[in-house]
């Protein structure tokens, strides 16, 4: 009986084999993570450099870049002009409360707001005012006409003139600081009523010259009509509305050819009297 013995060194060859080839992988990979180490390094400097660029430099010194909207008679190169001596030429620095107050000085402004937006644009959104009546008024010894919005606001526009819808209103007690100013709540009501008739039949004051207020006592007021192809004059009550035309137009008719030398037709206290030539 003999005892065989067999030894075999291919464990410990094949564990050193393993060990040589992770060293040399490592050795090849440290290269490559620090080249992937500088390019991420090299892209995240490139980022905030180009986000310091975007968030910083170019709001503070580029030039801010105004965007108007809704304008009707204000010309938008004024306006830029007048913005940038008050308000500022970079966008950083552009004061939106200052724009935004400026813009509303002007009488025919009725609102307007003002949006910054990054990095480099600023919008207006303007909204003028609607006439819807015109006077006169004496400016710099001069009688010019002065239109008035729904809400007895007074404004002056350049180079507009109102429609054939819009009527002249003659009898207002104006001051010298007309522009801007706003009319005795008294008046609101015809306001009122003008406009609603604008919306419905604005050719009701195509065939109106004049609505002339008439004070009365206690602060009351009746209007004379004064129709564009007739010389009659035409007496009636604060209340302006669209059957009271119809009812003018109607008897102004009917006078033309039974007394054509009417001179003043009276319309009010719900009766129909008149006055003849002297």
């Amino acid at each position: 009986m003999s005892d065989n013995y067999v030894y075999s060194g291919l464990g410990v060859y094949s564990s050193f084999a393993e060990k040589t080839e992770m060293q040399d992988v490592k050795k090849t990979a440290k290269p490559k993570t620090k080249v992937l180490k500088i390019l991420v390094f090299l892209l995240t400097g490139v980022l905030v450099l180009e986000g310091l660029l975007y968030l910083v430099v170019i709001p503070a010194t580029s030039q801010v870049r105004v965007t108007f909207n809704g304008l009707q008679s204000l010309q938008a190169a004024e306006l830029g002009r007048e913005l940038s001596l008050y308000c500022g030429t970079q966008w950083l620095g552009f004061d939106t409360a200052v724009a935004a107050a400026r813009i509303a000085s002007h009488s025919v402004v009725e609102s307007v707001s003002v949006e910054k937006r990054f990095p480099d644009q600023v919008f207006i959104t303007i909204k003028e005012r609607v006439p819807v009546a015109v006077t006169f008024a004496e400016i710099n010894g001069k009688t010019s006409p002065v239109q008035i919005d729904k809400n007895g606001v007074l404004f002056k526009t350049e180079g507009t003139i109102p429609g054939s819808s819009v009527p002249l209103i003659s009898g207002l007690e104006l001051d010298s600081s007309f522009d801007g100013m706003r009319l005795d709540p008294k008046f609101r009501s015809l306001l009122d009523q003008i406009a609603l008739i604008q919306a419905d039949n604005p050719a009701y004051f195509s065939a109106l010259s004049e609505i002339k207020v008439l004070p009365k006592e206690y602060g009351n007021y009746e209007l004379a009509l004064y129709p564009l192809h007739s010389k009659v004059r035409v007496l009636t009550d604060r209340n302006l509305c669209e059957s009271a035309l119809q009812s003018m137009m109607l008897v102004l008719e009917m006078i033309k050819v039974i007394k054509p030398n009417v001179a003043e037709l009276d319309l009010r206290y719900g009766a129909v009297s008149y006055k003849l030539h002297s």
